[in-house]
């Protein structure tokens, strides 16, 4: 039997101080949670399920911390509750386990999973746990003699198939802590908080029934006026919801509040969808979202959850994930909405992966009006796979919750109204929490919207910005945005004699020129391929008075110089008074039967002028579309730009 763990020492009818059960608590909670959740994965064989099980074993530990901290060993008491809680939630996926597993360990569960559930517990409680026999058959429930025989079958069938002595099978269980050695855990004040929240809500449900039972037995008071109490204006809170007011927040995110299957099928059609696992994101690098640069967006949040949904009797296949977070008070959770928000609409590099670029295309960006309290959609496509990924992030009160569509389909076909649809689902099932905000409006409008603005230099494009090309060539790596100090030959149109950004221009000096090159480093491609972009702003009229030469010179170079054997196609061209836009494809036939493809573009907007310059190569093209789609991106960036002489 185990040592007594560290835990409050009193007599046995002497008051314990709240200070005293904390610590005894936290040493507990410090002392056990690992044992805890390798006795429970090898139970299971579920990582994700034992994590989440000895947590809730934990939060019910607090709430009976009182009478349970009197116990020998308090972990008599939270091991059978752990291990209840894992077998029920992995029973409908039988031993599910990670894929990335070492052989040995794999070898392992595959030895447990063979193993009846009496003999799997046998064995672990005493192997890993080190319990006496007697106590070992009161948890597996059974006489004594039959729980002994059930340890000899499984030992002697475990070792069997490891081939391995009986006696080695000790140190091959221990070879689990590999895998959960790398598991995080929620800050001891995280789970007491949850107990406390859960003790209030018991003691909530446990007086209503008793006002209940009064009022089945007839035994209701009545007012002055001879009226009743009317209970229907005090709505119960749920077990896991805290006190709407007063007091700390608390873990207030049941996984019920999910999408559920049924869910997904009404707003996304097709019956092919299966739902996948439900965990809190604790294991693997936690990065499920697209642009997800770290575990969660609320680092201080009190709970979080992670679901997954596939279909592949869809031409192509989908999946669907959605991603929900508590945070600790509003004002938290606005700034979790923000962080989010940054995630998509600038792609930043992972903390531990400084070298990271991202290889994410933002390629729309829309408002969600009437989607609980704030709510925004993304679609963005990767470079490396063509993967699109249509993005809701919306916030009710205290939740924050993400709904990310996946699949291969041209960006353009994207199913931005469905996800919109999914996303309000979301919402109105976490609104009615106790520290829900706003739900959604039935009818959900997706209102496009200005770029959010990314880097330090916000006016000018970033790497997010970027399209893919005809083959996959690696990540676009942009240079520092950077002040002309001399004319360059791409700060205009290459292959055409054009007005540069640079200098001045009709006798009025450019400001704010600044450029900035983006190459495919980690491609084999001829070093003049990149995409180059100049900003400059001018007054006004000089601003429209330098696009309409550009587009005049562009219109010129086929005939300026018929040697040179240019060819220019107008891809795309528009203007108004606040703002112009023209987009070009260049080829110019070089010696030995070689041609240098270009696409150009010159944007205004107000003041603010930006010149892209894009030289190519056979497999590192930019289709029209996207190059045009480009220019109207550098066209929004350019919002940010200060006017002339501001």
């Amino acid at each position: 039997m185990t040592e007594p763990r560290d835990r409050t020492s009193t007599p046995e009818h002497g008051y314990v101080s709240h200070a005293d059960l904390t610590t005894g608590f936290d040493a507990f909670y410090k002392d056990a949670r690992d044992r805890l959740l390798l006795q429970t994965f090898a139970l299971t064989g579920d990582l994700a399920v034992a994590r989440s099980a000895v947590r809730e074993a934990f939060v019910v530990a607090w709430h009976h911390w009182r009478k349970t901290s009197r116990l020998d060993d308090p972990e008599m008491s939270v091991r059978p509750n752990a291990w209840r809680k894992a077998l029920r939630r992995s029973s409908h996926r039988p031993w599910h386990r990670k894929k990335d597993l070492e052989p040995e360990v794999r070898a392992v569960l595959d030895g447990l999973a063979s193993l009846t559930l009496p003999q799997r517990k046998a064995l672990l409680l005493t192997q890993l746990a080190a319990v006496s026999m007697e106590e070992m058959a009161q948890e597996v429930g059974l006489p004594l003699e039959a729980a002994e025989r059930e340890l000899q079958l499984g030992a002697a069938q475990l070792a069997m198939q490891l081939e391995i002595p009986t006696s080695a099978i000790p140190l091959s269980l221990s070879s689990l802590s590999t895998v959960t050695r790398a598991v995080t855990w929620p800050r001891v004040t995280i789970i007491r908080r949850a107990g406390s929240a859960r003790r209030r809500a018991h003691t909530v449900v446990g007086a209503t029934a008793a006002v209940v039972a009064l009022v089945a037995g007839g035994a209701v008071a009545t007012d002055a006026t001879g009226a009743r109490p009317s209970l229907d204006r005090a709505p119960l809170p749920s077990s896991s919801a805290p006190p709407t007011a007063g007091g700390p927040a608390v873990n207030t995110l049941p996984d019920t509040a999910l999408l559920p299957l049924t869910g997904v099928q009404e707003v996304l059609g097709g019956k092919g969808w299966r739902e996948g696992a439900t965990s809190d994101n604790s294991t693997g690098n936690g990065r499920v979202l697209p642009c997800q640069p770290e575990r969660y967006a609320d680092p201080r949040g009190t709970a979080a959850w992670v679901r997954t949904f596939r279909t592949t009797s869809t031409k192509p296949p989908r999946t669907m994930v959605q991603f929900a977070e508590a945070s600790m008070s509003e004002k938290h959770a606005v700034r979790t909405y923000r962080r989010a928000l940054s995630w998509f609409t600038g792609c930043p590099t992972p903390d531990d992966d400084a070298s990271a670029v991202p290889r994410i295309q933002l390629v729309s960006t829309a408002d969600l009006p009437g989607v609980g309290d704030q709510a925004s959609l993304m679609v963005l496509r990767s470079r490396a796979d063509r993967v699109v990924y249509v993005v809701g992030l919306a916030r009710s009160g205290q939740f924050t919750t993400t709904t990310s569509l996946a699949s291969r389909i041209p960006a353009g076909k994207a199913d931005r109204k469905d996800v919109a649809r999914l996303l309000a689902s979301a919402v109105d099932r976490l609104c009615p929490l106790a520290d829900g905000g706003a739900c959604a409006d039935p009818k959900v409008k997706v209102a496009d919207r200005a770029s959010y603005p990314v880097g330090k230099v916000p006016w000018m494009l970033s790497e997010v910005d970027l399209p893919p090309l005809n083959a996959d060539q690696g990540p676009w790596v942009g240079t520092p945005p950077a002040a002309l100090a001399e004319d360059r030959i791409d700060s205009g149109a290459i292959g055409c004699d054009t007005v540069h950004l640079f200098g001045s221009f009709r006798d009025q000096k450019l400001q704010g020129n600044r450029f900035r090159t983006f190459v495919l480093s980690a491609a084999d491609l001829p070093p003049e391929v990149g995409l180059t972009q100049t900003v400059g702003a001018l007054p006004v009229n000089a601003a429209r008075a330098f696009v309409d030469r550009f587009r005049e010179q562009m219109r010129a170079c086929p005939q300026s110089d018929a040697t040179a054997g240019t060819e220019v196609d107008e891809l795309a061209s528009s203007g108004t008074s606040a703002s112009a836009l023209s987009a070009w494809h260049l080829s110019t036939a070089l010696p030995g039967d070689r041609t240098v493809e270009y696409d150009v573009a010159v944007v205004r907007r107000g003041t603010s002028i930006a010149v892209l310059a894009y030289v190519a190569a056979p497999k590192a093209r930019i289709a029209d579309d996207d190059f045009v789609a480009l220019a109207y991106r550098a066209l929004d960036r350019l919002r940010s730009m200060a006017a002339y002489g501001g």
